[in-house]
């Protein structure tokens, strides 16, 4: 997998008339070799690549970073690539211009004995586009975190905290093979629901409430990320209400991803079905975004959006009703584009749950 990225990347190099790219954000450099330990740097050339890492990863990089040659840092890193540089005689290297810190790029300068060319987007541009062996992961994981629903709707009660509820939710995944959850959960009860990113409190949940719930976790190193709304007792005629407006820009908008469409236009599916229902200004967030090796990756599903979905990617489609001082209700679900339209990842009920 490692060598069939690496000739995907290596256009890059063309394209920017450069003799390398360093990979230094961590995403990035598991997803080009493999490696996930926490301090690395990659090199690629036009014919070689090359990672760098310290005393404590070398066993480790050799094991996971298969078609890569390990280079042993030995005291400063950028005194270590640079003697690589100098025995490549590489003279032009790209740099992921979005991962490196002002700092870093003045050390670079300064040690780094190469002209630095900065570079928008590398590893994540094939990122996009998942593989089936990706896909196939990502699925698993999607699945479980579909089934922690029912678990989730096995313990929640009033005079439970928020807090206590995503504990719960979160030890019920590691026990189903989860690395870790993959944000903060929000867990986001009454009044608290108009917060898009409440994550979970100490606010003990009461009856007649609507509970927003976020979460997700890592499996296999690929997140995942879902949201359901349920109510503790019977919700009231605007809860309802609010509810089946959301329901129905999530079916509808969810129903329209497939190949070719533009991200926006799925965004503005979603976003004419609440507007028509007088709840537009209410809802301030893009529909959807990107899930893989990070929970938040392109592409964006949004009004600015440039993208046109294509088979591979998945994507989440997540709109919300926020109102202060009152509550919201969000309903989310991951997808992956096929050739035909798109799969549901996390099937789980989407009809409100009354936990009686």
């Amino acid at each position: 997998m490692n060598e069939n990225r690496l000739e995907k990347m290596r256009p890059l190099l063309r394209q920017h008339d450069v003799d390398a790219v360093i990979i230094s954000n961590p995403t990035n450099l598991r997803y080009m070799s493999g490696f996930d330990g926490t301090s690395a740097i990659l090199m690629i050339g036009a014919k070689d690549a090359s990672l760098i890492t310290d005393f404590r990863y070398t066993e480790q990089a050799a094991a996971q970073a298969v078609g890569f040659t390990i280079h042993l840092q030995e005291g400063d890193l950028y005194r270590t690539m640079a003697d690589l540089i100098k025995g490549k005689g590489w003279r032009r290297i790209a740099f992921e211009a979005k991962h490196v810190t002002f700092a870093e790029h003045r050390e670079m300068m300064e040690k780094l004995p190469v002209v630095l060319v900065p570079v928008d987007e590398s590893a994540e541009s094939l990122r996009l586009i998942k593989s089936g062996a990706e896909i196939a992961l990502i699925r698993k994981g999607a699945a479980i975190t579909a089934e922690a629903f029912d678990y989730l709707c096995s313990i929640i009660k009033p005079g439970l905290s928020e807090r206590e509820l995503g504990l719960d939710l979160e030890m019920y995944l590691k026990r189903r093979g989860a690395d870790e959850k993959s944000f903060s959960f929000i867990v986001a009860s009454g009044e608290r629901g108009a917060m898009p990113h409440g994550t979970a409190s100490a606010r003990i949940m009461k009856s007649g409430e609507l509970v927003t719930i976020d979460y997700g976790a890592v499996f296999d190193g690929y997140a995942t990320d879902m949201t359901r709304t349920v109510a503790l007792g019977e919700p009231g005629k605007k809860n309802r209400e609010i509810y089946t407006v959301v329901q129905e820009a999530q079916r509808t908008a969810a129903e329209a991803v497939r190949p070719g469409i533009a991200a926006r236009e799925v965004d503005g599916i979603a976003r004419r079905i609440i507007e028509k229902a007088g709840y537009g200004k209410y809802f301030g967030h893009g529909l959807g975004h990107g899930v893989g090796l990070d929970t938040h990756e392109q592409p964006v599903l949004s009004p600015r959006s440039d993208t046109v979905l294509k088979t591979g990617m998945v994507v989440t489609v997540e709109p919300g009703i926020y109102i202060g001082g009152f509550g919201g209700v969000r309903i989310e679900d991951m997808l992956a584009v096929t050739a035909n339209g798109a799969e549901v990842l996390t099937e789980a009920a989407r009809d409100l749950v009354i936990i009686e």
